[in-house]
């Protein structure tokens, strides 16, 4: 299993993340391919640095002057709808709901009306969804990060002078380690912030789990530092250890409603668990509940049972080690007279025997073309068998 540590040298920054990423291996053209998707007009570009001696990449993103101000549904509603992975639609989505959940706290407003300023721009929009595609194409199932770096001083924003770190930036990381540096000025963005929780749950830690080193990449930040390089560093390497062998997290749950706990899977999704659910349970003297269970690595179970913790109020997590036989996956694409349809192909010994369109594909495309869902289903299945409308 692929896995990602960063290591913020000098910093973290949104346009340092997808740096790094690219300069580990992310091919910038299919990210920029994906992107596209999103409806908005944009330029990415990279260009080679060198920062105390060290190659690394600096990313850039152009875009025609706009004065639209989104709010969080609105940024929300344009990833959904993009062409996007599961995954990496899931990690996008929590990150933006962290900066809106930090703005609502700062400014006293509802999450979902938050209007972004800097991180509802295009480019804010771009370094995000930007990431967590290389991500996908690095094939990274769980991700690491240390502890990240806070400067100090003034930060001019669309509110005015702001004192550094941003209060956004402090209220995404609460709960998590920080180092602070004597820097004067922003070493860690509120989008660098985001990114980084919502890739790990907010567990920092300098520790990588064991693994066999696979590319390493530099992202470049703009401001020169005094105490440290700017860089963000990616590691890529493959986990050790049998790749089916994953250990199970399960708490009992019978305070939270129904609506927090779906959240809470969904934040595990994103933060790298392989797989998490509700199943329903029965507790002491009658009491209907839900066992919230996750699927960890386990180099990422202490990190993940915090999470758990933290999103549905349990005191505790069991877990235990489980075993699992692995098929054979891959995705293709198929094309559709509607448009074109992500498949899900399981093998096994080379023998398919599982064929499953991806849902976010199919109902997007049912909704733009008005037939029934199982319609679409079926028309991606019979594309995938013949040899026309196969394509990898």
């Amino acid at each position: 299993m692929t896995h990602v540590h960063f290591q913020p040298v000098g910093g973290a920054a949104g346009d340092m993340t997808l740096a790094a990423l690219v300069a580990a291996g992310a091919s910038l053209a299919t990210i920029t391919a994906s992107l596209r998707s999103l409806g908005v007009a944009f330029d990415l570009t990279t260009e080679r640095a060198e920062v105390s001696g060290v190659g690394a990449l600096r990313a850039a993103v152009g875009y025609p002057e706009e004065h639209a101000h989104r709010t969080f549904r609105d940024v929300r509603t344009m990833i959904e709808n993009a062409d996007l992975s599961d995954r990496a639609a899931s990690r996008a989505v929590e990150a933006f709901r962290l900066l809106a959940v930090a703005e609502g706290a700062v400014h006293g407003e509802d999450p979902e009306e938050v209007t972004f300023h800097e991180v509802g721009a295009v480019d804010s929009i771009v370094d995000v969804v930007g990431s967590c595609v290389a991500l996908e194409l690095l094939d990274a199932a769980s991700v690491s990060c240390g502890p990240l770096p806070m400067g100090a001083g003034v930060v001019e924003a669309a509110h005015g002078p702001l004192p550094v770190p941003g209060p956004a930036t402090l209220e995404i990381l609460k709960g998590s380690r920080v180092r602070w540096t004597e820097e004067t000025r922003e070493t860690t963005t509120p989008t660098g912030a985001a990114l980084m929780s919502a890739f790990t749950g907010g567990a920092f830690s300098d520790a990588a789990p064991p693994m066999t080193l696979r590319a390493v990449g530099y992202g470049a930040g703009s401001a020169s530092l005094q105490s440290a390089p700017n860089l963000l560093r990616a590691v890529v390497g493959e986990l050790e250890g049998p790749s089916g062998d994953l250990e199970l997290l399960e708490a009992n749950v019978d305070d939270a409603p129904g609506e927090l706990l779906g959240a809470a899977v969904e934040r595990l999704l994103a933060a790298g668990a392989p797989d998490a659910w509700l199943e329903p349970v029965v507790m002491k003297r009658g009491r209907g509940a839900y066992k919230v269970c996750a699927l960890t690595r386990s180099g990422d179970r202490e990190r993940l049972a915090r999470l758990l913790m933290r999103e549905t109020g349990t005191l505790g997590v069991r877990h235990h080690a489980v075993g699992r036989t692995v098929a054979e996956r891959r995705r293709v694409e198929v094309d559709l007279p509607y448009g074109r349809c992500r498949v899900k192909v399981g093998s096994i010994d080379g023998e398919v025997f599982a064929v499953a369109p991806e849902y976010a594909d199919a109902a997007r495309l049912a909704e733009e073309s008005g037939l029934p869902l199982p319609k679409v289903y079926s028309d991606a299945r019979s594309a995938y068998e013949s040899n026309g409308g196969r394509r990898e």
